[in-house]
């Protein structure tokens, strides 16, 4: 028997002023698995994590945590059920130093600060330093730190690399995975640098113009490069939409 997803998403539309621009899209999240959400710029891959988080409203389908209909719940409910969403705007408080912002926790609960140094050692020879004074790569990993040390089912990245040399996101993305490992928790990632996002994932999916053309195994899209570059074109396999499963 097939394990319940720790995430499932199904006909999810969502968009904005009432026009659609992620439309019929349907994927799932693993226990210990890292599914990277491609395409171009305008495809909708911010949109559907923001409405899977809850950020934004779905405009229709269902979204499903740990087998819970989520679709209606305020995104602070959401965050509390373990649902955890790292934007690109990377959740620091400039003013304050890295460890205050390991006191900022759901319901007055400070974060797990053991948790983000396991994961982020370099952090804590600058515990007492403000955000603000802090290279972007050390901004980057305080706020994937923070993120970790909410100890979530379910992470949500959002272009962790935004901003960042390629050289510090190579250091970044492992820890997303190690952390998907250790904790059997499941990522959902978008990410520019498609090489990097597909050498730590399972799977990847390909969004273009709000719709999914491309589904297949991390290892697969790694070895046809073309086939990604296809889809990312809008042209697409020829059957629309091609899936690990298919063969």
């Amino acid at each position: 028997m097939t394990a319940q997803p720790l995430l499932q998403v199904d006909a999810l539309a969502a968009g904005y002023f009432g026009m659609p621009v992620v439309r019929g899209l349907s994927l799932t999240v693993g226990a210990g698995e890292v599914v990277a959400l491609l395409g171009p710029n305008g495809a909708g891959k911010s949109t559907t994590l923001r409405a899977i988080s809850r950020l934004q409203p779905a405009m229709a389908g269902t979204i499903r945590f740990r087998d819970e209909d989520i679709t209606s719940l305020k995104p602070q409910a959401v965050a509390r059920k373990g649902l955890v969403h790292m934007s690109d705007r990377r959740g620091i408080f400039h003013g304050l130093s890295v460890e205050e912002h390991f006191r900022l926790g759901d319901g007055g609960k400070s974060l797990d600060l053991g948790t983000a140094f396991a994961y982020f050692p370099a952090l804590e020879p600058l515990r007492h330093r403000r955000a603000g004074l802090l290279s972007g790569g050390e901004q980057q990993m305080l706020g994937l730190a923070r993120a970790l040390a909410r100890r979530p089912s379910v992470l949500i990245v959002d272009e962790l690399s935004l901003g960042l040399a390629p050289v510090i996101v190579e250091q970044l993305l492992p820890v997303v995975r190690r952390y998907a490992t250790d904790s059997q928790a499941g990522v959902l990632l978008v990410e520019q640098h498609i090489h990097l996002a597909l050498e730590i994932g399972d799977r990847g999916l390909v969004l273009s113009h709000g719709d999914l053309v491309l589904e297949e195994s991390a290892e697969a899209m790694r070895a046809d490069r073309q086939l990604i570059m296809s889809s990312y074109l809008g042209e697409g396999p020829q059957s629309g939409k091609r899936s690990a499963a298919a063969g």
